[in-house]
């Protein structure tokens, strides 16, 4: 196992350092209002001084987000130690007025007319931040004026943000009891999680009551929370003129409406894979499967993986796929930038962080020694492998939108089916297929019903004005029946799964980009299957891109259309043909 080395960042939780980084950041940004509030509204404006604006800016931001970056780890390193508590509390309230002193510069600098800003967006000296303006003019029916956008940021911690991490400490703070074979024991979520994969049916299924058990009892708390959270967010996207609140999100994921209607119809309509895949697995395992069965392996022993193993599983890919991609990969685990440990306190999921362009990307997992925990350290490795290349973009063109932020990570997760399919027996090999269709389901079906859950939620909240546990139990329900139909039996404490998806509380509408992404690396890998080793150079420069353009223009570059339905068929062809069609 490993964990962070944080001294990367600072000598540790008591150095002075980070408040005086903060207040610098703080004087900086303040100094910088200072000297262009008036400069960006005026017509005289050169694309020089419009430069100089934006590298002054960064700088700021760079400052800024390596020290909130260093609060926000320590933070999910152990959420009830309050030193962290402490720091992280700061770190969002130095965030906030950031955001607040900052707020300026959209409204100021969309008072130029549309000539200037034409002129700008196309000046040769601004070639690095084109399509930084592109996205500025294109957003200006939903740029707020100045005290209004002033207002937002500096009421967000107290508002949607408090709400968000109300929600993170109370379900980082869980622990559930089990007994097992034979022995009462103390288990964290993700632990309790992982046993959805022991091959023992009743220990499945009594772990999975007892999780969505202390859901129930909180069930006020999340309700309240979720209604605020969906509340705040729903009347942001009024205000900002957004013609629904999903278009928010999209709109931030630069991608039309349609599309994301097209993929999240294209994806319902294909639910009754989902229902044939079970009707087999529940044949194969000869019980009548319940929620609690969908992860369980086919084989009577479950292969456990020792974190070390699976680090050279994952790095032996990505190796064998291009050798500067290998050692990025292997530089987290030289540099300890992953932090894999079970711990009381600890964050649950896995995410990576990559604040700003600095090749530095800090990896948080829960392992627990499963096949799905190797496919996760892959996936993560993928997203730290973005975060890297992309750092040759400055800090406007760094962060992708999340419809291209999961290319990477689920390609990853690929390289490592084709790693490990050789090795295995037939029996091994169908396991791993039925384990790797179940991966894909998750993230392709599932987060598809979780986008369809929030857009009933957010309606039923908007016409309601608010809406009770019973009642998104309710809509959360309805969705699981279309998911799975007839395969399975959906006991009751499912119904409040939802309360434990973490995204649809902390960045509402984030879900569909996995499936979205899913689908795009689907096209992606047959491309390399095709091409071989003259594919990584192309893939390398998708990655090195960021955001420097848009997801359509970028992915047109390497010949794919998103805006044509038949691409999306096409994944859930290739799913079928190389993934279910090869169980027996």
């Amino acid at each position: 196992m490993s964990r962070w080395d944080l001294t990367f960042f600072y000598s540790s939780p008591e150095d002075s350092q980070i408040k005086e980084d903060f207040e610098e950041s703080l004087r900086q940004i303040k100094k910088l209002y200072q000297q262009y509030y008036d400069k960006l509204s005026n017509p005289s404006l050169t694309p020089h001084e419009l430069k100089n604006f934006f590298q002054e800016f960064e700088k700021v931001l760079k400052m800024h987000n390596f020290t909130y970056q260093y609060c926000h780890l320590l933070y999910d390193s152990n959420t009830q130690d309050e030193t962290a508590q402490k720091l992280y509390a700061m770190a969002k309230d130095y965030d906030s007025k950031i955001e607040m002193e900052s707020s300026f510069w959209k409204p100021r600098l969309l008072k130029q007319n549309e000539k200037k800003l034409n002129e700008l967006m196309y000046a040769e000296e601004l070639k690095d931040y084109t399509h930084v303006l592109q996205k500025l003019i294109k957003s200006k029916s939903h740029i707020l004026s100045e005290d209004a956008e002033k207002v937002l940021a500096a009421m967000y911690n107290s508002s949607r943000g408090g709400f968000e991490e109300l929600y993170g400490r109370l379900t980082s703070s869980y622990t559930f009891k089990l007994e097992i074979d034979g022995e009462l024991k103390e288990l964290t979520d993700p632990q309790v999680r992982s046993l959805r994969r022991k091959p023992d049916v009743n220990l499945r299924r009594q772990a999975m009551k007892e999780f969505f058990k202390k859901y129930d009892e909180d069930s006020l708390l999340f309700e309240k929370i979720y209604n605020s959270i969906v509340k705040n967010y729903d009347t942001e996207a009024s205000l900002r003129n957004y013609k629904e609140p999903i278009s928010m999100r999209n709109f931030n994921n630069e991608v039309e409406d349609e599309i994301v209607e097209t993929v999240i119809k294209v994806t319902t309509d294909r639910t009754p894979m989902v229902h044939q895949y079970y009707r087999w697995k529940g044949k194969r395992l000869g019980i009548e499967q319940t929620l609690a069965d969908i992860y369980a392996p086919l084989a009577k022993v479950q292969k456990e993986y020792t974190f070390e193993e699976a680090q050279k599983i994952v790095l032996d890919s990505y190796y064998e796929f291009d050798e500067e991609i290998g050692e990025i990969a292997e530089s987290f685990f030289k540099e300890k930038r992953i932090d894999s440990e079970i711990r009381k306190g600890k964050r649950g999921g896995a995410y990576t962080s990559y604040a700003l362009p600095n090749r530095k990307p800090f990896i948080l997992l829960n392992f627990t020694g499963t096949l799905a925990d190797v496919s996760t350290l892959a996936h993560e490795l993928g997203h730290g492998i973005h975060g890297t290349l992309a750092s040759d973009q400055n800090i406007w063109n760094y962060h992708p939108p999340l419809t291209m932020a999961e290319v990477a990570s689920v390609f990853g997760e690929m390289l490592v089916i084709d790693k490990i399919l050789p090795t295995l027996s037939e029996a091994e090999r169908t396991a791993y297929l039925s384990s790797n269709v179940e991966g894909m389901f998750s993230t392709m079906f599932r987060q598809n019903m979780i986008a369809r859950f929030e857009i009933s939620s957010h309606n039923l909240i908007e016409q309601n004005g608010s809406a009770n546990w019973k009642e998104l139990a309710e809509l959360y329900k309805k969705e699981l029946e279309i998911m799975f139909g007839d395969s399975v039996i959906i006991p009751q404490e499912y119904y409040y799964e939802w309360a434990s998806i973490p995204h649809i509380f902390r960045t509402p509408f984030y879900v569909y980009a996995y499936n979205f992404a899913n689908l795009l690396v689907i096209a992606l890998y047959q491309q390399y299957k095709v091409e071989g080793k003259s594919f990584a150079p192309k893939y390398k420069e998708l990655l090195r891109s960021g955001a420097k353009d848009s997801p359509k223009e970028l992915l047109k570059k390497i010949g794919i259309d998103i805006s044509n339905q038949d691409f999306w068929e096409k994944g859930f062809e290739f799913i079928e043909r190389e993934f279910i069609n090869k169980l027996d």
